[in-house]
């Protein structure tokens, strides 16, 4: 998730036009599941990746989003495609299937591609991020797939669960610091990370640091906090002659998405210090639906909760129900609850360090039942919109203005 405001944050011109608004409209979307069946039913597609030069050659000096590319598929940079659309006519009555790392700006280009004449655009939901999360970068089909110039493997969450479950054993190596391994940092979004029990942790300043290197004769999966550092240290271990090294992609960011969200909860021995819950998504919206009595606290600022964010990305409405008091007001202020039995819940823009703040200081101030909607409004909207089966999370939101639908 956190990649993903990254980029829209880059891009934040880019991509200032309604997000899903045009989704089966001007264009028709697919997801990762269902492609190689979509492909087949589309004979002579071309596949498009509107992602940046870096990206696509895995050189982007964000190394987090060096995760290789569809084999065979034509490349335009987003920010190029107003100027080199042209340059497509060839396709213009032939299905053409558009991606990207998250289909933010794949969307964008679809449109873009609709609105030039287009007749069948493909926008392909979740992008390369969803290949790897929903595991399907591992078993390729129909020619579909995946190359890269890594020298190591990205293994996703969920692949790393089912590698474990099935008998496959790994060295782990933790680059964290050794406060954050351990839980004890002061930043209190770090400590809802926590650490697999049975790794070992090596900051990369040591690691790099290192002159001599003595790892067991096993697969070597390294671990980060987002997916930016362990490439490096990927690099560096091949460099010195191991060849089976894998990085967990998106770090610990991603196993707390995927172990919070999971239907089947991993059994990988994990262990975090923190005395709030992270709610998944689903469980919130049955909550919802079973009528249960909570309190929805947003904490974004007035501006943002209101729809007034100079940063027009930002202005995505609000979760239904919610009463807003902003993070930096809750000591002040007279909406929270009077009985500390009420069950709140927390939630913000996506997953920014003062709403885990916010939560630790409601269970600070005696609050016994407190919980952060993981993902946040963002969240769910981008489910609800690219995960397949999770449509019904859009109702949650209301109030987004026509710019960001």
């Amino acid at each position: 998730m956190r990649k993903i405001i990254l980029l829209t944050m880059l891009l934040a011109g880019t991509l200032a036009q309604a997000q899903y608004k045009a989704d089966n409209v001007k264009y028709t979307t697919v997801f990762p599941e269902e492609l190689c069946k979509t492909l087949m039913a589309n004979q002579g597609y071309t596949l498009l990746d509107v992602r940046s030069q870096g990206e696509v050659d895995d050189t982007s000096a964000a190394e987090g989003l060096n995760i290789g590319h569809l084999k065979n598929a034509t490349h335009i940079d987003i920010r190029q495609l107003p100027q080199r659309w042209k340059e497509l006519l060839a396709y213009k009555d032939k299905p053409i299937f558009v991606y990207c790392s998250h289909s933010q700006r794949s969307r964008r280009a679809s449109r873009l591609l609709a609105d030039s004449g287009f007749t069948k655009v493909f926008n392909i939901n979740g992008g390369l991020t969803n290949f790897y999360n929903q595991g399907i970068e591992s078993d390729p089909c129909s020619g579909l797939e995946i190359v890269t110039t890594v020298p190591y493997k990205v293994i996703s969450s969920k692949e790393f669960a089912t590698n474990v479950k099935t008998g496959k054993s790994y060295l782990l190596i933790d680059l964290r610091s050794d406060s954050i391994f351990k839980g004890i940092g002061k930043i209190e979004k770090t400590k809802t990370e926590g650490h697999f029990t049975e790794a070992f942790n090596i900051p990369f300043e040591k690691l790099s640091a290192l002159k001599t290197l003595n790892f067991p004769d096993k697969p070597i999966l390294l671990v980060d906090e987002y997916g930016d550092v362990s490439p490096g240290a990927a690099k560096l271990l091949v460099g010195k002659g191991y060849k089976d090294v894998s990085i967990l992609f998106d770090g610990m960011d991603g196993w707390v998405d995927y172990a919070t969200n999971a239907e089947d909860k991993p059994s990988l021995k994990w262990t975090r210090t923190i005395n709030y819950n992270l709610l998944p998504a689903d469980e919130f919206s049955k909550m919802i639906d079973n009528k249960k009595k909570f309190t929805l606290l947003d904490v974004r600022t007035k501006d943002e909760f209101s729809n007034a964010s100079k940063n027009t990305w930002q202005n995505i409405g609000q979760v239904k129900g919610a009463v807003n008091i902003p993070s930096a007001e809750l000591a002040t202020s007279n909406g929270l609850p009077k009985s500390k039995n009420t069950p709140i819940i927390i939630y913000g823009f996506n997953t920014q360090p003062d709403i885990f703040e916010s939560a630790k200081w409601l269970k600070d101030q005696g609050y016994k039942d407190v919980s952060i909607l993981e993902g946040g409004i963002w969240g769910l909207r981008w489910t609800a919109h690219n995960i397949k089966g999770k449509a019904n999370l859009n109702d949650l939101v209301i109030n987004v203005p026509a710019a960001n639908e």
